[in-house]
């Protein structure tokens, strides 16, 4: 009795080896349909796994070298800007151009750069550096708008109003930036001596919400002797 037990047909022992050999599909009780699927394209289906496995490994690898990046870039900056000596500070930021071109920091390196041609009165060169960098820069880029109002100064100073007054217009559209645009644009109207225009923008300017009471006040008494 004792070996019959034993021997490999009992209904014990086939329960026990099924038991032994369920697959993963066994155990998650798929419809028919679904087995059936997956068993016919087991080997596309475990490429597609692999292949998003090795996506998101890239993906957090990318991530770890742009944040390392951004940090070295950053902590490249800080240190040039922290330079007293304007020989040693340009050279320092001339490396964060070229080490990590296309980041923040190195925006912002070419920009600081640009205001140095400023205040050397070479606005030929700050102006041609300024309009590089704006053509780098997307609209959603938050360095945008300083780049727009130092290019109006730069074509102001240079005297190219009509350059200098695209920049302000463009300056006035984006949010926050609205008051700096409309003065910039009535300031370029009074040079050109066209007093209509200069007048229209002052009244412009006055119907802002976010316009300080001190500038409203400025603007009234602008107003006034025109």
């Amino acid at each position: 009795m004792s070996e019959q037990n034993n021997s490999p047909f009992t209904k014990l022992h086939v329960e026990e080896v099924t038991q032994a050999k369920r697959t993963l599909l066994d155990e998650l009780n798929l419809p028919p349909k679904a087995r059936k699927f997956i068993t016919e394209n087991a080997k596309t289906l475990q490429i597609a796994l692999i292949a998003l496995v090795v996506l998101i490994s890239v993906w957090n690898i990318y991530n770890y070298y742009t944040q390392k990046q951004k940090n070295d870039s950053a902590a490249l900056l800080a240190q040039a800007m922290q330079q007293t000596d304007v020989e040693a500070r340009d050279k320092e930021l001339q490396q964060v151009i070229k080490d990590y071109s296309g980041s923040g920091a190195a925006m912002w390196s070419r920009i600081t750069l640009a205001h140095e041609q400023v205040e050397k009165k070479d606005y030929a060169k700050a102006q041609e550096e300024l309009a590089a960098i704006k053509k780098d820069l997307g609209k959603s880029n938050p360095l945008l708008p300083l780049v727009l109002f130092d290019l109006g100064q730069v074509y102001e100073m240079n005297g190219d109003l009509d350059n200098a007054l695209s920049q302000y217009t463009t300056l006035r559209e984006i949010p926050g930036f609205v008051i700096i645009g409309y003065l910039g644009e009535a300031r370029i109207y009074e040079q050109k001596n066209d007093s209509v225009k200069a007048r229209e923008t002052y009244e412009m300017l006055k119907t802002q919400a976010e316009l300080e009471p001190a500038v409203r006040e400025w603007v009234e008494a602008k107003l006034a002797v025109k």
